[in-house]
This record gives structure tokens, C-alpha cells and sequence, in this order.
């Protein structure tokens, strides 16, 4: 009786920690390890090539994640077999441009045969994962399983970060464009409003920014925001050198938050960062 009570009790923590994928039952499940990183992949039965597509397209991603420390922990990567699938198990709906949602530890993933009418190219499901998968190190470096939520990164910094390390910037429109957005008074539906004649460039006032205050222009005009997040990212490493960037992670790993290890690795706040960054645009200093 003892023993077969504890089959019972086997048989449901086994059911309770069976994957699952949003509003689906019984995926399949692959195991897949790259370069000392170890993952498993989810998929339902119709999205088995696209699953060999994500274990192929590892290879090339996880490489050029390494500058930032790789991955510390196991990532499950989700495929979800349609947008609204994807919409619903990261809670982000009427987000149509969204492919994939990096965590910690996970990476929901829009199933790569929907993404064009034949699919999606092994090249552009490699670039999605070494900038999703990016997201990831960055977490796991500076943070835990149950600390990295609340480490404050702004939006630039990780967009910007994940853009770079997946070679994107020929996705992304150009710093004389943005320099346009912020001339022209910049989004006048979200808000934002350039500073007064006279007044410091940097200043990103009380309006949408792509920098300083870009959650207004997320949803809509996600473009603009991933554009200038990669020009910011840009911006710091040739300023300051990758190896302050890699000891900002560390930093942030031994228990500080995002402002507190800027301004230790870097020398500056990260508002005067982004105010320097802006006069940069504003001032078109790229031309120089």
C-alpha cells in the first residue's frame, strides 16, 4: 500500500511539473546543449522543423553571447504555434511586431513557420535567438532567478544590449533619423515636446522619449524606440569600452542595482548618460 501510494504521489509532482505551453497540453520536449549551455526546447507536433530550425540556429547564437558571460543556468525556449499564443503567455496583447519574450531563464517564442508566408530564414531565426538569448545573460549575470525583475535596467539598456550583440543595426534606422524625431518635436500624439529655444539638449523634459521615457512610444512606434536603443548601446561602448560594460553585469551580480553599478563602472549617472547621448543626436555630433 505504502509503495503504491507513492507512485501516486510520483506520478502527480511528475504531472505538476510537466511543461506546458500556453493554452496547449502535452508538447514535445527536446534537449539540446551548446557550448557548456544546456536548453530545452517546447514545441507542439506541427512545429517539429521549426524546433530543428531553434537547435540549429544554438550554435550560432550562443557564441556571440560570450562577450557578455554567457548563460549560467538552463533556458527553455517555448514555440508557440501562432501570434495569439505568444500574445497570451507573455501577457502583451495588440503587440503584432513581437516575435519572442525573453526572461531569465525563458524565451516564448513565435513559432518561426509563421513568421512569412514560407517561413522564416535560418539566418533570421539565428538573430532573434542570439538577441533574445542575450536578454538572458544579461539577467543571469546580473541577477538570480528571483533578483533579476528588480535590478532597474531601462529599456535602452536592455534593447540596446541585445541589439548590438545580434549584429542589428542594419535594421535600425539611422542617428540623422532620430535626430529628425527629436527636430520635428518628436511624437506629438505620445507627448513629447523638444526643450524651449536656449534650453540643454539632454533635458527629456516631461514627454515620451525614446530614451528617457520610452514605455508611451513602446506599443506604437516600437521602431523608434529599438532604433535609438541601439544607437544609445553604440554610443556607451565606443565611449567607454566593453569591459566596463561586463563589470557593470558583475556588479550588478554582486547585489547592486542598475544606477548603482553605472555609476560605479561607468563614472557617470545613467541620466547624465542619457542626457550626454541626446545632446550627441540633438547636436548631431556623428557628423564630426
Amino acid at each position: 500500500m505504502a509503495s503504491r501510494l507513492l507512485l501516486v504521489v510520483a506520478a502527480v509532482i511528475a504531472g505538476a511539473c510537466a511543461p506546458r505551453l500556453a493554452g496547449e497540453s502535452d508538447p514535445r520536449v527536446r534537449s539540446v546543449a551548446v557550448g557548456g549551455a544546456r536548453f530545452r526546447i517546447l514545441h507542439q507536433p506541427e512545429d517539429a522543423a521549426a524546433a530543428d530550425q531553434v537547435a540549429e540556429a544554438l550554435g550560432v547564437a550562443v557564441p556571440r553571447i560570450a562577450r557578455w558571460g554567457g548563460l549560467r543556468t538552463p533556458v527553455t525556449i517555448a514555440i508557440h504555434p501562432t501570434h495569439e499564443r505568444l500574445e497570451a503567455a507573455v501577457r502583451r496583447p495588440g503587440y503584432e511586431w513581437l516575435r519572442a519574450w525573453a526572461r531569465h531563464s525563458k524565451i516564448d517564442l513565435q513559432s518561426p513557420r509563421t513568421w512569412r508566408l514560407f517561413g522564416a530564414s535560418d539566418a533570421d531565426v539565428a538573430e532573434i535567438l542570439t538577441h533574445e538569448l542575450a536578454h538572458c545573460a544579461m539577467y543571469q549575470q546580473s541577477g538570480t532567478e528571483y533578483t533579476w525583475p528588480f535590478k532597474g535596467e531601462p529599456l535602452w539598456f536592455r534593447e540596446g544590449l541585445a541589439s548590438v550583440t545580434a549584429g542589428q543595426g542594419y535594421r535600425r534606422g539611422t542617428l540623422e533619423d532620430l535626430w529628425r524625431f527629436y527636430a520635428e518635436g518628436g511624437d506629438m500624439d505620445a507627448g513629447e515636446h523638444l526643450p524651449p529655444p536656449g534650453a540643454d539638449p539632454g533635458g527629456a523634459g516631461g514627454g515620451a522619449d525614446p530614451i528617457a521615457n520610452p514605455e508611451p512610444l513602446y506599443q506604437r512606434r516600437s521602431d523608434l524606440v529599438y532604433d535609438a536603443s541601439h544607437h544609445a548601446f553604440a554610443f556607451l561602448l565606443a565611449r567607454y569600452g566593453e569591459a566596463r560594460v561586463r563589470g557593470l553585469l558583475r556588479v550588478m551580480g554582486d547585489g547592486s542595482r542598475f544606477d548603482e553599478a553605472f555609476l560605479a563602472e561607468i563614472g557617470i549617472s545613467e541620466a547624465e548618460f542619457a542626457a550626454d547621448f541626446r545632446r550627441y543626436v540633438v547636436w548631431q555630433g556623428w557628423r564630426r
